[in-house]
């Protein structure tokens, strides 16, 4: 068995990535044997990060059980408008004069261009790097972290966002142009419109959340 803080990070990682995967069914017993049983480790770790977990609000604690929440469309409207904010407030004018004050460590120059053309990379795929990419470059560690906890909740999400818009390439590409290009404004209105339309379509993508991937004839 890994040592104690190697298995709380192997547990840690396996269920981000449970729930980012929208595994479980949202309001479903999160399975704390199955999740130890297939990383070898006892359940206690697993129940460790549970309970870190559910301080970030990705899962819920119902008595002695652990649950995935379900975000309903008012929920998540409230999520994507949370992130728009933090998203428009990083990419202000003044936040990059204040980031270029700040002693943080270099990191390589990102190029969505290269990852374009990487294996089983879509564009709609790299918008989340570009949107986080974009927060880190305020320079501002408070406002990335509740930028990435935000995310985190939303990601499970995601996915079925597919189900929506017939258009996630193409609004993909027109973002990662503006990225490549060094055009702020169109950057800026391209993301404000990003979340815009997600906010209006929260009510069927929390619909959807509940639909026919779960039925419990399936399962």
């Amino acid at each position: 068995m890994p040592p104690k803080r190697d298995a709380f990070a192997l547990a840690l990682g396996a269920l981000r990535r449970r729930l980012r995967q929208g595994i479980d069914a949202p309001g479903d017993a999160l399975p704390i044997q199955l999740v130890a049983s297939e990383l070898r480790l006892s359940t206690t770790p697993v129940r460790e990060v549970l309970s870190r977990l559910a301080g970030e609000h990705l899962v819920e604690k119902r008595g002695p059980v652990y649950t995935r929440p379900h975000l309903d469309g008012a929920t998540l409207a409230e999520l994507y408008a949370l992130r728009a904010l933090l998203l428009e407030t990083a990419m202000a004018p003044d936040a990059g004069r204040r980031a270029r004050r700040r002693t943080f460590p270099e990191r390589p120059v990102l190029s969505l261009g290269d990852a374009l053309a990487a294996v089983g990379q879509t564009p709609a795929d790299l918008v989340t790097t570009l949107f986080f990419e974009l927060v880190l470059a305020a320079g501002d560690l408070i406002l990335a972290q509740a930028y990435q906890a935000a995310t985190e909740r939303l990601a499970s999400y995601q996915p079925l966002e597919a189900q929506v818009f017939s258009d996630l390439d193409a609004e993909a590409l027109g973002l990662i142009a503006a990225f490549e290009a060094q055009e702020p404004r169109a950057l800026l209105l391209g993301a404000k419109a990003y979340h815009r339309r997600r906010i209006a379509a929260a009510g069927a993508i929390s619909s959807l959340a509940l639909g026919e991937k779960y039925r419990t004839d399936m399962v």
